[in-house]
């Protein structure tokens, strides 16, 4: 046997760049967070400073594709080749997509709304064909809810190209048709498998044709309020209250688990509600200045957001973490519940005339950043890769 008898060789640690690029959900993750405090904080701006912008689009497409679709992004690209039994998607293939998506957002929000739109649409459409590839090349059996998920991001990319070409507004039909379908078929797969791992229970077998009619409910909610048809919307929100809360049920979630777990059963649980709620308003209220949408948006989406991003920055940190939720995580997940009250408590207290409903959005619109503040405070350095 040889020796070397060079002396010992330094070993070279990667550059931070190096490091925060390595991981897929590292770099959406951080633009997300970032865009969620940014966004938030404009939009709360312009309702104390009457500041000159379209709150539409600065509310709306940026928590839209600026906060979840980066999310969730992330999210695909380190989930899919698992998803599938593929090989992991090379860096190269994301992280100048990243960054040609951030100044796509960016573009929209402050320069030109239409070549934004356009450019954000163009990127995801590039993701749909790397996510194509990967599920070709997969040695999975079972690969529908990964073509489920892409067919999502087609309409999404689609609508919002749409949007772009005719200066209108989707929002309504992105938010449901999209953003919450690519959620909650996220939340199918996901939760019940997290659940399997820990409790060892047998997964209940849903209905054979779940998916489908789920995603065909949302999309016609979707229809029904961005082009404010009333009738329909009664009809579907009803429909959709027994549909999902009878999987929800069979699901069999609601159980004593760990906080990391059970804040995504709450997510789920905030859905249903969610659809009751817009059922009862269909016939009893003429306005609640969006209360069901945002408990989609808060209690659904945001929930999720927080429980996913949490374990997902434990699961995958350098060093390895334990996923588990430590007092400060449970506190988080418990200001998320409070920025969802206090948002419901808005709308309760416009509906009834009060002027008090003010203070309570602000309440809203302060928690929100607070909130996203603090997780980066416990999670930043996962994601940043700050060495302590």
């Amino acid at each position: 046997m040889q020796f070397s008898t060079l002396p010992n060789q330094p070993i070279i640690e990667k550059t931070w760049w190096k490091r925060f690029t390595s991981q897929p959900h590292q770099i959406f993750f951080s633009s997300s967070i970032f865009f969620a405090i940014f966004i938030m904080a404009i939009s709360f701006s312009s309702f104390i400073a009457n500041l000159d912008i379209n709150f539409s689009l600065v509310h709306g497409f940026g928590l839209n594709f600026g906060v979840f679709t980066n999310a969730f992004l992330g999210f695909l690209i380190t989930v899919i080749p698992k998803y599938t039994s593929s090989n992991v998607i090379n860096k190269n293939k994301y992280l100048y997509a990243w960054i040609v998506y951030q100044v796509g957002i960016l573009t929209a929000l402050f320069i030109n709304v239409i070549i934004g739109k356009i450019i954000v649409s163009f990127t995801i459409f590039y993701f749909i064909k790397i996510f194509f590839e990967t599920i070709k090349a997969g040695k999975a059996i079972n690969k529908e809810d990964s073509l489920f998920i892409n067919y999502i991001l087609i309409l999404g990319a689609t609508l919002l190209i749409i949007e772009a070409i005719f200066s209108t507004n989707l929002s309504m039909l992105i938010f449901f048709s999209y953003l919450l379908c690519i959620i909650f078929i996220i939340a199918l797969k996901m939760i019940p498998a997290f659940f399997f791992t820990f409790t060892k229970t047998p997964i209940n077998k849903l209905p054979k044709y779940t998916k489908q009619i789920s995603i065909l409910l949302l999309i016609l909610t979707g229809i029904s309020l961005q082009f404010q048809l009333a009738y329909l919307t009664a009809i579907i929100s009803f429909i959709s209250s027994l549909f999902f809360g009878f999987i929800i049920y069979k699901l069999n979630i609601v159980k004593k688990v760990p906080a990391i777990l059970s804040i995504l059963s709450v997510g789920l649980i905030w859905f249903e509600i969610a659809y009751i709620s817009l059922f009862l308003e269909s016939i009893f209220v003429t306005y609640s200045f969006k209360l069901s949408f945002h408990i989609f948006a808060l209690g659904f989406a945001t929930t999720l957001l927080i429980g996913f991003g949490s374990r997902v920055c434990l699961g995958h940190a350098v060093p390895a973490q334990v996923i588990t939720a430590d007092r400060y995580t449970k506190f988080l997940f418990l200001l998320t519940q409070v920025v969802i009250f206090a948002r419901i408590i808005t709308s309760i207290e416009f509906i009834l005339n009060n002027d008090i409903y003010t203070l309570f959005l602000h309440l809203g619109f302060t928690l929100w950043i607070l909130l996203f503040i603090l997780w980066l405070f416990k999670y930043g350095r996962f994601l940043l890769r700050i060495k302590s």
